[in-house]
């Protein structure tokens, strides 16, 4: 996913990611909490082990809130074969499970323009 983050940056995007957000000393739960709230719309990789953290299942519900209350767009990345929950089943959402090379740089591209819309 490092790869995907660079590649949407390297678009002209901001992303909130760890290494961005958190500073030494800081409150995680309010670091997370701003970066959504500064956030003009949300991506969510879903896997097994995403779906298993109880802070991406907090993160998930924040950003479904914010994209139904104020229609900020939010899109599921898939990355591993997971059952998504119900409000974020309901999104198209971006599969890159299995795809490499001019397929996968394809899928950033698409995913880049619908933030930047």
């Amino acid at each position: 996913m490092i790869r995907f983050v660079e590649r949407l940056e390297d678009g002209g995007l901001r992303v909130a990611r760890d290494e961005v957000v958190f500073k030494p000393g800081d409150v995680l739960v309010h670091a997370v909490e701003q970066a959504i709230r500064d956030s003009s719309h949300g991506i969510l990789v879903f896997s097994p082990a995403s779906m298993a953290s109880g802070w991406v299942k907090q993160e998930y519900a924040t950003l479904m809130q914010r994209s139904i209350e104020s229609g900020r767009r939010f899109i599921p990345l898939v990355i591993k074969d997971v059952e998504l929950p119900e409000f974020a089943a309901t999104r198209y959402y971006a599969d890159f499970r299995q795809i490499s090379g001019t397929e996968y740089d394809q899928l950033v591209t698409r995913v880049a323009e619908a933030l930047r819309s």
